[in-house]
């Protein structure tokens, strides 16, 4: 199996998502040193995370976590861009599952009973071809065992791009942007929200508002991979 990795790794050769880098056969998406350097982020129970000082005003959120922080002069921002718009999203699969694994080692997903990921609209969708933020749950339910639940949200209207906009214009982007059409499959949940970074949180706190007015009896908790701290 070695020699044939070796092969394939000659014919087909793999660069770090970060350094660019030729990957050695052992290597998975980063090369060791990257690695290494990534700026993870310490999820301690009891202390808030940058996401939940966020989050946490918002009704029935229990708690909320991200993997790594994100910096716009940071070459780790590479792995955002190659799992949203460079086609590669496996590394968001890959990098989700080191989370939870870190994550479930300090409990973070006790209680949780499923997972809801952040819609696409469906132009977005048919563009890219692929919702980035369901690869992130297929790492996460490797870890934890949890399902996805599809078709309880979507998203009803197409936005500006976040990126670029101030705090102020983002928040006022997204407002109305989301919907809950079987509030049955949410109801007496406590739901996993996934999304693949985090800046002021607006997108994230209109599905959250949207979800609250909709579902019974829910609790939420939220993932993301990134959080610009």
């Amino acid at each position: 199996m070695y020699f044939w990795k070796r092969v394939f790794d000659f014919l087909l050769p793999r660069y770090c998502k970060v350094c660019g880098r030729r990957l050695d056969t052992s290597e998975t998406n980063l090369c060791v040193s990257c690695y290494l350097s990534m700026p993870f982020l310490d999820y301690q129970s009891g202390n808030f995370s940058p996401a939940e000082r966020i989050l946490l005003t918002e009704r029935n959120v229990v708690r909320a976590a991200s993997v790594i922080q994100y910096e716009k002069e940071s070459n780790y921002r590479r792995i955002l861009f190659h799992l949203k718009y460079w086609n590669h999203p496996e590394v968001g699969t890959w990098l989700a599952g080191i989370g939870a694994e870190r994550l479930a080692a300090k409990g973070f997903f006790e209680g949780i009973d499923s997972m809801v990921t952040l819609p696409l609209s469906a132009h977005k969708f048919r563009k890219r071809g692929y919702n980035q933020c369901d690869y992130i749950a297929q790492g996460i339910s490797r870890v934890t065992g949890l399902p996805l639940i599809n078709g309880a949200v979507e998203r009803d209207v197409e936005h500006q791009r976040q990126a670029g906009l101030g705090r102020y214009q983002r928040w006022g982007n997204a407002e109305g942007l989301f919907s809950v059409p079987h509030p049955e499959l949410l109801e007496g949940r406590h739901i996993l929200l996934i999304d693949d970074v985090m800046t002021t949180g607006a997108t994230l706190c209109s599905l959250i508002d949207v979800i609250n007015d909709s579902v019974r009896n829910i609790k939420i908790s939220v993932f993301t991979l990134a959080i610009v701290v």
